[in-house]
């Protein structure tokens, strides 16, 4: 009956959505491995990763067994571990050189960028109503085809420019 008190309103109301549609934000995870990912991404075996973590050269897995799960500091520790391997440092001094060693110190020793380079934009003029953007990757160095493309983009724009002011004046 339309005369009870609440009858409707969520579902016949079109101005709200029902509770459960709203998205609510929630923070990125970071992402996680697990010890066949580690694996993969590493190149060093589970039992040389369990290994390292009976040591001390690692920090123990989040979790137990097989839902055990690594972050990135693991992978570039492993990483490090390996360099410094290959360099002839024994494992105690390893274990004593990374316990010193913060994530972003670690990422810093394999210039690893741990966060994303900020974006940047060029613009070139066309006409005063009319502009392109480009994007610079920060590399300083840009595809030639993708040169190219804007060479013709911004021949054929001014092209339909100057046609379209001529067809103005006319």
């Amino acid at each position: 009956m339309p005369g009870r008190r609440g009858e409707g309103l969520a579902m016949h109301d079109d101005r709200r959505l029902p509770p459960g549609s709203i998205r609510r934000y929630e923070r990125p995870q970071p992402h996680r491995y697990t010890m066949p990912d580690l694996e993969a991404e590493s190149g060093v075996t589970a039992r040389t990763i369990r290994y390292y973590i009976s040591q001390g050269l690692l920090q123990p897995a989040y979790g137990r067994g097989p839902t055990a799960v690594y972050d990135a500091d693991h992978l570039l520790r492993l990483r490090y571990i390996q360099q410094l391997k290959n360099e002839r440092m024994p494992l105690n001094e390893i274990r004593e050189h990374l316990n010193a060693l913060s994530p972003e110190d670690v990422a810093i020793a394999l210039k690893v960028d741990m966060q994303p380079a900020g974006e940047t934009w060029q613009r070139f003029r066309l006409h005063d109503d009319l502009e392109i953007s480009v994007r610079d990757r920060g590399t300083g160095e840009r595809p030639i085809a993708h040169d190219r493309a804007f060479d013709l983009i911004v021949e054929y724009a001014r092209s339909v420019l100057e046609d379209l002011d001529r067809r103005a004046d006319e």
